[in-house]
């Protein structure tokens, strides 16, 4: 019988914001509640995407991602979260990096095998000699 194991982050995901903030989110979240709070945000942000939304919408959808990220986060930053603003660029790219870790994006450091080598890409060549350098016909035959 073949037998495969699966690592479990234990470790919070940690972010550094500056050199004053550290955000810590939890080491896991299953699937379901993932969807859960994520679907609340596509909601929101649904309101914004839209040519004519409101600085109301706007403000709700910004509330909307910040709710989002303290739901993932472990409760001490959560709260320390809450008193603090950050530019829209760092929310962004907060966001970004949450999706890689708890939407799949990211593997524990412990799995076996670690991030593999990504294949090159189709219709590269391979380490064989290449056309241009192969033996030409001389000259004046």
């Amino acid at each position: 019988m073949a037998t495969k194991k699966f690592a479990l982050n234990t470790d919070p995901h940690v972010a550094e914001i500056g050199e004053d903030l550290t955000l810590k989110f939890r080491p896991e979240v299953m699937g379901d509640e993932f969807l859960d709070v994520y679907e609340v945000l596509q909601e929101h942000l649904k309101a914004v995407e839209k040519d004519d939304a409101t600085v109301d919408e706007l403000r709700a959808s910004n509330a909307a991602i910040r709710k989002f990220m303290s739901d993932l986060m472990l409760p001490e930053s959560a709260a320390e979260f809450e008193k603090v603003q950050l530019p829209a660029r760092v929310l962004g790219e907060l966001m970004d990096w949450l999706m890689g870790v708890y939407g799949g994006g990211e593997r524990p450091p412990t799995s076996s095998t670690g991030s593999a080598t990504a294949s090159p890409p189709r219709g590269t060549r391979g380490t064989a000699t290449s056309r241009s350098k192969a033996s030409t016909r001389a000259r004046g035959r």
